[in-house]
């Protein structure tokens, strides 16, 4: 389930306007929207900012990052999460739980709401 309204008031301004653009980095990258999600939708009590980047069936597999329920012990993966959680956290002062999800599994696994992200132009960094 997404939805266009971004609900601002859980993570506070400006944190909120730099995860749209911590968003727009992500989509600029992988050409495919982030999605926020988890306890941050809900309440202002939350751990961390969860933000999944959800590739379908065949990008995920041409990625290369083997066997979505096994993730965390793809190289290639648990790289690349961890680098944009850094960039994440340094873009907009949040903890970011990044991770990247294959699409059926995400769908199958996950009820909750989805929010879209960088629905903005870059400005950080333009190509």
């Amino acid at each position: 389930m997404t939805n266009k309204k971004f609900p601002q008031n859980f993570v506070g301004m400006p944190a909120a306007i730099m995860l749209e653009e911590f968003g727009s980095q992500v989509w600029s990258a992988f050409g495919t929207p982030p999605y926020l999600t988890g306890s941050s939708l809900y309440t202002k009590k939350w751990r961390d900012v969860d933000v999944r980047l959800i590739l379908s069936d065949e990008e995920y597999e041409q990625w290369g990052f083997g066997n979505p329920i096994q993730c965390h012990q793809n190289g290639k993966w648990v790289s690349l999460c961890l680098a944009f959680s850094a960039l994440g956290k340094q873009i907009t002062s949040l903890p970011i739980d990044f991770q990247i999800q294959q699409r059926s599994k995400a769908n199958r696994d996950f009820k909750n709401a989805r929010f879209s992200l960088g629905n903005i132009d870059l400005r950080i960094i333009k190509k």
